[in-house]
């Protein structure tokens, strides 16, 4: 049996391609809009991974051009959700809002705040499943429990995107080890550290770093600061 060599490749927070103006920040871990670089190309399934910052009292939209599942985590902040389907959510910290949507579909998002900035995440996955169905939904999760990864969408979470990708987040103390498992072994694993920092596989990664994984069953990693975050997705690498 042959052994596939296992594939690795870090994207330094830095490098990241930046889009401001006086009310709105993107920086963007994969190729994304105007930013095109060929190290940046999508990982799998995984279309992009946007960190993004809303100035108090602004909107931005956003147009589907294929099937997508739209994840929209909140760091700083809470947001309004608004579809084209005339849903609308208040998206707060430790809540999770998932928008499927197709050609032709839409979506904005709205600081509520008189003065203060969002910081949010926006995560797209390519929709592969041939019962690819438009709609929003919200969902909860929490770090009542410490120190362990706690799964946000996918399976066994509630929330399950049409791709089969699914994702776990983990507030870490210091020196707090943990591990992450594939759940299909020919996936690929994407690790996005959220704050402060952390050794996986013998790696640095630090503050909004990005590490893609391909033909590794397993990860390890080590929180090197307090509340240390990480996210940790498995993606399919083929639709």
């Amino acid at each position: 049996m042959t052994t596939m060599q296992q594939q690795i490749q870090i994207y330094k927070a830095d490098l990241r391609g930046c889009t401001e103006s006086e009310v709105f920040r993107r920086h963007a871990t994969l190729n994304f809009g105007d930013y095109k670089e060929s190290s940046r190309e999508p990982f799998g399934l995984l279309l992009a991974l946007n960190d993004e910052t809303l100035g108090a009292g602004n909107t931005i939209f956003r147009h589907i051009e294929e099937d997508t599942d739209i994840l929209i985590l909140p760091l700083v902040g809470g947001l309004i959700f608004r579809d084209s389907f005339g849903n609308e959510e208040t998206i707060g910290t430790e809540q999770l809002a998932l928008f499927s949507g197709e050609k032709g579909n839409a979506y904005q998002l709205t600081n509520p705040y008189k003065k203060e900035l969002v910081n949010y995440l926006q995560i797209w996955i390519k929709g592969s499943a041939a019962d690819f169905k438009p709609g929003s939904s919200l969902y909860d999760f929490d770090f009542a429990k410490r120190n362990t990864l706690v799964p946000i969408f996918g399976n066994p979470a509630a929330l399950q995107p049409h791709s089969q990708a699914s994702g776990s987040i983990g507030l870490f103390d210091g020196r707090k080890e943990g591990s992450y498992t594939l759940r299909q072994p020919d996936h690929g694993l994407f690790v996005f550290v959220l704050n402060g920092a952390f050794e996986c596989d013998n790696r640095l990664i630090e503050s909004r770093d990005a590490l893609a994984i391909v033909n590794s069953q397993t990860i390890d990693f080590k929180a090197l600061s307090e509340n240390a975050m990480l996210l940790v997705m498995e993606m399919p690498l083929h639709a």
